[in-house]
C-alpha cells in the first residue's frame, strides 16, 4: 500500500513541473479515480482471499485450505546460527541471517516471531541494516527500497529507492528522520515512507550512527584478541571451534553492553568490561529438517546435511524460547549427515541418516554412537527407526534390523546388533504396538511379534485389500486403530483383529502426493507429504494445508503435542497451534 501511495505522489509532483494548470488539474483527477480503483482492487483481492482461505479449518466434513491469521497460530523457524549483521533498537536486538531477521526483546528476555522471507524479505538483497534510535524498529536497505519492520505491530513499510542503498544514518533533531545513501544520492526517509532528495547529510554532530563491529573493537580493543576465547567450547570428544566474530554492535544506554554475531555459534551478549559472554540460542542449528522426535516440553529437530558450518540435533521448546544444540563429535562428524526419521525415548535419541543410525544422549553428555554397514547394518540407508527401552529397531534400504543398547547385550565383534530380518528389501516405516512390531516396507505390511504364545514371528496380516500387498510408506496408531499409507490409499487397520482392514476415503495421497508421514491422536490424523499436508479430525473436518501457500516446502515429518503440531521442511521448522477440538484455527 505504501509503494502505491509513493508511486502516486511521485507521479503527481512531476505533473505538476511539466503541465499548466488546466492540465495539473485533469492529471490530478485522473489519478486520483486510477489510485482509487488500484486501491479499491487490492482491497477486493485481499478480502477475497481472507475468504477464501479463512473458512473451514474446524467445521463440517468439508476440505479447506489457507493462511492463518496471527503468527502465533502459524510460526516459521530456520537457522539463525549464522549471523551476518545485528542492530539494536531502544528495546530490541536484531541479527540478520540466511533465514531471515531474528528479533530478541531485551527486556523481558524473549524472542518474538522473526521476520522472513514470508513476509516479503529476502535475505541475499539485505545490503545494510540499521537499528532505529527513537523507536523500536529496524531499518533494511535493499536494491531499489530501503524497509522499515516494526515488530510490536508486525508491519514492515517499504519506500522505493534508486539504486542499493550502502549507509543509513539518523538525524538527532525532533523526528529522528533517516538519511539513506542509495547508488551515491542521498536521501531523506521520513517514517511515514516518503523520501526527499538531499544534497547529503547534516553535520556527523546532528547524527546518530549505528555503531559497528570495528566501532566495539576501537572502543574495546581487549575484545579483538580475547573474543575467540569467549565462544569456544572444548569437551573430551569434540573439537574446538572458534566460530569467528562477523559482526557487533554497542548499547548506547549500557556502555558496556555488546552484542556480537557470530559465523555459525549465534549472537552472544558480551560484558566487555569483565569479559563474558552469554550465548542467545535461537532456531535451529542448520536450516533445513529432515526428522522430528517428540519431548515433553517441546521437539527435537534433526537437520538436513546441507550447511556448510554445523549439523546435528536442535532441541526447541513449546513456546520457542528455549532453544539446545548438539552438534558431532570427532567420531560421530553429523555434518553433511542427512536425517530420515527420529524416536525418542526417555534420554535417548534414535536418529535415522543416509549414514547410518546414530544414537545420541539428550542428557548433559551428549554421547553420540553411530552404527554403519561396517558394523554389520544392512545398509548405511537408514528410512525408519522405533525406539524400545533396550535399543531400537531399525529400517534400511536392505532389511530391518535390532540395535541393543545396553552394554550387557553389545560386544565388539556384534556392537549390540541382534535379530535381522526382511533381507534386500526397503523398510520404511515401523510402529510398535504393545509386543508387536508392525512393518511398513516394499513387501506390504507385515507384523513381527509374540503370536499367542509361540516364539516372535514374521505374519502379513490378513485383509483383502490389495493395496496391503504393494508399498507401504508411513504407519501411525492411536486407540486401538492402525494406519497404513499405501500408494493406493490409506487403510485402517484393526492390530487386534476382528475388524476387517478398509479405505478411509477422506485421506485421498493425491493431495499430499508422495506420502512421507503419518501421525495420529485422540482428536486428529495428520498425513504429510511432499506437496502438502491433510489435518482431518476424527470427528468429522478436513484441512489442507499446500506447499508454497501454507507450507514453504516439502512436509518431510510430522509429530503432534497436544497443543501444537510440527512439520519439517527444507526451509526450516513450522509450528501450528492446534484448536481445542484438535483441528487448526
Amino acid at each position: 500500500m505504501y509503494m502505491y501511495v509513493y508511486m502516486y505522489m511521485h507521479m503527481h509532483m512531476h505533473i505538476q513541473g511539466v503541465t499548466g494548470r488546466r492540465g495539473r488539474a485533469w492529471c490530478s483527477r485522473a489519478l486520483v479515480a486510477t489510485m482509487v480503483a488500484v486501491v479499491a482492487a487490492c482491497a477486493s483481492a485481499s478480502a477475497g482471499g481472507a475468504g477464501g482461505t479463512s473458512s473451514g479449518g474446524s467445521s463440517g466434513g468439508g476440505s479447506s485450505s489457507g493462511a492463518f491469521s496471527r503468527s502465533d497460530e502459524r510460526r516459521l523457524v530456520g537457522s539463525f546460527s549464522d549471523v551476518r549483521a545485528v542492530g539494536l533498537s531502544r528495546r530490541y536486538l536484531y541479527a540478520a541471517t540466511g533465514s531471515g531477521i531474528a528479533v530478541y526483546d531485551r527486556l523481558f528476555n524473549a524472542w518474538l516471531a522473526p521476520l522472513s522471507r514470508e513476509n516479503g524479505l529476502v535475505d541475499p538483497q539485505i545490503t545494510v541494516m540499521a537499528g532505529d534510535p527513537v523507536e523500536d524498529a529496524v531499518w533494511l536497505g535493499v536494491p531499489g527500497a530501503v524497509m522499515v519492520y516494526r515488530p510490536q505491530s508486525e508491519q514492515l513499510q517499504r519506500t522505493m529507492l534508486v539504486g542499493i542503498p550502502d549507509v543509513i544514518v539518523f538525524d538527532r533533531g525532533i523526528g529522528g528522520d533517516a538519511f539513506v545513501r542509495s547508488g551515491g544520492q542521498w536521501s531523506r526517509v521520513s517514517r511515514s515512507g516518503f523520501a526527499t532528495p538531499v544534497a547529503g547529510p547534516p553535520p556527523a554532530a546532528q547524527l546518530v550512527l549505528p555503531s559497528t563491529l570495528a566501532d566495539v573493537y576501537a572502543r574495546y580493543p581487549g575484545l579483538r584478541s580475547g573474543s575467540p576465547l569467549l565462544f569456544r567450547r572444548q569437551q573430551s570428544d569434540r573439537p574446538l571451534r572458534p566460530y569467528p566474530v562477523q559482526t557487533g554492535t554497542f548499547s548506547l544506554d549500557q556502555p558496556s553492553e555488546v552484542w556480537l554475531g557470530t559465523g555459525g555459534d549465534g549472537v552472544y551478549k558480551v560484558d566487555a568490561t569483565l569479559q563474558q559472554a552469554t550465548p542467545l540460542r535461537y532456531g535451529l542449528l542448520e536450516r533445513g529438517v529432515g526428522a522430528l522426535g517428540l519431548s515433553l516440553d517441546g521437539v527435537w529437530a534433526a537437520g538436513l546435511g546441507a550447511s556448510l558450518l554445523r549439523g546435528g540435533l536442535t532441541f526447541a521448546s513449546t513456546d520457542l524460547q528455549r532453544w539446545r544444540w548438539i552438534d558431532g563429535t570427532i567420531a560421530v562428524p553429523m555434518l553433511g549427515m542427512r536425517a530420515t526419521s527420529m524416536s525418542v525415548r526417555a534420554q535417548r535419541a534414535w536418529i535415522g541418516t543416509d549414514r547410518g543410525v546414530v544414537r545420541a544422549r539428550l542428557d548433559a553428555g551428549e554421547d553420540l554412537v553411530v552404527w554403519t554397514s561396517l558394523d554389520g547394518l544392512p545398509d548405511d540407508r537408514v528410512y525408519a527407526v522405533a525406539a524400545r527401552d533396550d535399543g531400537a529397531w531399525v529400517g534400511t534400504a536392505r532389511g530391518l534390523v535390532f540395535v541393543s543398547d545396553t552394554t550387557e547385550q553389545r560386544n565388539t565383534r556384534t556392537r549390540g546388533l541382534g535379530v535381522q530380518l526382511l533381507a534386500n528389501t526397503p523398510v520404511y516405516a515401523l510402529q510398535p504396538v504393545g509386543d508387536t512390531l508392525w512393518i511398513g516396507s516394499e513387501a506390504g505390511l507385515l507384523a513381527f511379534g509374540q503370536i499367542s504364545g509361540k516364539s516372535p514371528a514374521l505374519l502379513r496380516p490378513l485383509g483383502a485389500d490389495p493395496a496391503l500387498r504393494g508399498r507401504v510408506t508411513a504407519l501411525a496408531f492411536s486407540d486401538s486403530v492402525l494406519l497404513a499409507a499405501t500408494d493406493r490409499g490409506v487403510v485402517q487397520l484393526s492390530p487386534r483383529g476382528g475388524v476387517e482392514p478398509f479405505r478411509v476415503l477422506a485421506l485421498n495421497v493425491a493431495d499430499v502426493g508422495q506420502v512421507t508421514r503419518l501421525a495420529m491422536d485422540d482428536r486428529t490424523v495428520v498425513m504429510a507429504g511432499l506437496d502438502g499436508v491433510v489435518v482431518m479430525q476424527r470427528a468429522g473436518g478436513i484441512r489442507l494445508l499446500r506447499v508454497g501457500t501454507d507450507l514453504p516446502g516439502a512436509a518431510l515429518d510430522v509429530v503432534m503435542s497436544r497443543d501444537w503440531l510440527w512439520i519439517a521442511t527444507p526451509e526450516g521448522l513450522v509450528r501450528l497451534r492446534r484448536a481445542g477440538d484438535g483441528g487448526l484455527p
